[in-house]
């Protein structure tokens, strides 16, 4: 019998704490004060067509001697138009794939094959002269980075650190040894916002960090347990201290932009995955952010870059938030602005989300006890083990670690704004627009940032 009370008693305390834990996985924080959605009539008004981006950057040309490393990627090639839009006459292109064909096209743009974990391959690619000028670099934009966010278990540390933070160290490095040099890193707003601990139910929303949803640059380092778990971010945090580090050698001028919190544009992960994928599971739909263009982040590298050559005594050795124009808006409202401008159905699937946090802990426990079970053998045969097996596809991608993107978070960018003078053009609705028109009319090329290439 007190078997039979004691099994009841489990039961029912292991109920209430599904029930709060769904309670908390559908609770906004009480700070949250997202944009009231747009009407069909106000949606239809939204145009993007006056936007100049050259009124965000400083508009004149410096033809100065412009690194892109990862200027392939997504951030790296809007880096590259926006500089090209400016005038600029000499920009290389450091990455292991070649640039977008407009991009490449270009007379100024010269490429380079690099692969930033190798430093023999990073020494050649910002040392070699460029072609009819005398000099080497002079600013290095370093955007290149593995994207792993739905990664927390230790095996995964490796595969985000070799890129993240070796590569890094790596462009370090070389960049030293070039007097005088300007490089400016891109690292992530998650290394600034505190992470979500669902299974506190909320309690920990009642103290600091967790009690505000506003992240500024006034605020103070996170603590070990405040902060991000994913392997990716952390990543970049380890970075970061590498880049403020360096800043000062051989008269190297390092800085840090943290764009967030999420970038959106042509071939983003969350705007055009939903654009392109046949179905999409919905169960994120009532956090809200702000987010923040892929022009506008692209614009506060170049304004940075410039403000470091006036005025470096403001802005080298320093990290900067930025992010889009306008309050933070929900991500369901984000997916029926979507919805409304696509000519295509667009089809949500919603999931309730203690279900995915379930299966997304289930999946993080398969894959842990896989890569254990097999690592040995592996290691006898002297071959690598990929962290998850082909058949998984996007599956990979349900890990709690992607738990660390529900929350409401507003970012609060006016130090960029008032001492570099970034100005972010785009309204979120109007990044939205241009999304749909550039991904249905074919000018954006075709991908989204949630495609897996599994090794």
């Amino acid at each position: 019998m007190q078997m039979i009370v004691l099994a009841l008693s489990l039961l029912l305390s292991a109920t209430c704490y599904l029930v709060l834990l769904s309670n908390r996985l559908t609770s906004n924080h009480r700070e949250a004060r997202p944009q009231s959605p747009l009407s069909d009539e106000e949606l239809s008004n939204v145009s993007y067509e006056d936007i100049d981006m050259l009124k965000s950057i400083p508009a004149q040309p410096t033809h100065q001697n412009y690194v892109l490393i990862g200027g392939s990627g997504y951030l790296g090639t809007y880096i590259a138009k926006l500089l090209l839009l400016r005038g600029e006459t000499s920009i290389r292109v450091l990455d292991l794939h070649p640039p977008v064909p407009d991009v490449a096209s270009n007379p100024a743009v010269t490429f380079n094959q690099t692969d930033i974990t190798t430093m023999h391959s990073v020494r050649e690619g910002l040392t070699t002269p460029f072609p009819g000028k005398s000099g080497r670099a002079t600013v290095i934009f370093h955007t290149a980075a593995l994207i792993r966010f739905w990664e927390r278990a230790s095996y995964t540390w490796d595969t985000s650190h070799k890129v993240n933070v070796l590569g890094t160290s790596n462009v370090l490095s070389v960049a030293k040894k070039l007097p005088n040099a300007i490089l400016i890193f891109t690292s992530s707003a998650d290394t600034a916002i505190p992470g979500p601990k669902f299974l506190k139910l909320g309690f920990d929303q009642k103290t600091a960090p967790k009690d505000k949803i506003t992240v500024s640059d006034e605020d103070a380092p996170l603590s070990p347990d405040a902060g991000p778990e994913s392997s990716y971010t952390r990543s970049k945090i380890a970075a970061e201290r590498l880049v403020i580090g360096s800043n000062g050698w051989n008269g190297l001028k390092t800085g840090i932009i943290r764009p967030g919190h999420t970038i959106m544009g042509p071939n983003d992960r969350l705007l055009t995955s939903a654009l392109t994928m046949p179905r999409v599971p919905v169960f994120d739909s009532i956090w809200s952010h702000t987010n923040v263009c892929v022009w506008d982040a692209a614009a506060a590298h170049i304004c940075y870059a410039d403000a470091m050559q006036r005025i470096p005594e403001e802005t080298a050795g320093q990290t900067f938030l930025v992010t889009g124009k306008g309050p933070a808006w929900r991500i369901r409202d984000t997916r029926n602005a979507l919805k409304f401008y696509s000519t295509r159905p667009l089809v949500f699937d919603q999931i309730p989300p203690l279900f995915i946090y379930i299966l997304a802990h289930l999946v993080e426990i398969f894959l842990y006890l896989r890569y254990y079970t097999l690592a040995p053998f592996y290691l006898l045969r002297s071959r690598e083990l990929n962290l998850a097996p082909r058949w998984m596809g996007q599956l990979v991608l349900l890990q709690p670690a992607t738990f660390e993107y529900w929350l409401d978070v507003v970012i609060d960018d006016s130090r960029a704004r008032k001492i570099f003078g970034y100005q972010p053009q785009w309204e979120t609705a109007q990044v939205i627009r241009y999304t749909v028109d550039e991904m249905q009319s074919g000018r954006a090329r075709k991908g989204h940032g949630l495609e897996l290439k599994v090794d």
